[in-house]
């Protein structure tokens, strides 16, 4: 289900942020700690200007899929959540995790090291 969308203007990209039941039952009941098993996903595009509306940009080529899994023994280092990046279908090595994890934790360890927030 979609929990929002971003649009990042260092990587020209738009992206959308979906979540599993466990995600979305989270945020819609305001539950931090997210629960472990709670899954979001970010699907990228680059974002290329519309040919049919001028003033509006739509999705272009994927870019990337990036995945937070919580699961609190496993991923006990990195606040619960394990972190993976997949670019044409195939994982990004083993310091991905870490890489995002310093930046969750720079940002926003005080909401789980969650960026997105629910769309209203």
């Amino acid at each position: 289900e979609l929990v929002g969308v971003a649009h990042e203007t260092g990587l020209d990209e738009l992206r959308g942020i979906v979540g599993n039941a466990a995600a979305i039952e989270a945020y819609r009941a305001g539950t931090l700690p997210f629960p472990d098993g709670a899954i979001l996903v970010k699907l990228a595009w680059k974002h290329v200007q519309s040919t049919e509306f001028e003033p509006a940009f739509v999705p272009g080529p994927a870019t990337t899929v990036q995945v937070m899994v919580k699961d609190s023994k496993r991923y006990s280092s990195t606040g619960g959540w394990g972190f993976g990046r997949f670019i044409d279908g195939r994982p990004v090595d083993e310091a991905q995790h870490q890489t995002c994890f310093g930046c969750h934790a720079a940002g926003v360890k005080q909401h789980d090291f969650v960026f997105t927030r629910l769309a209203p």
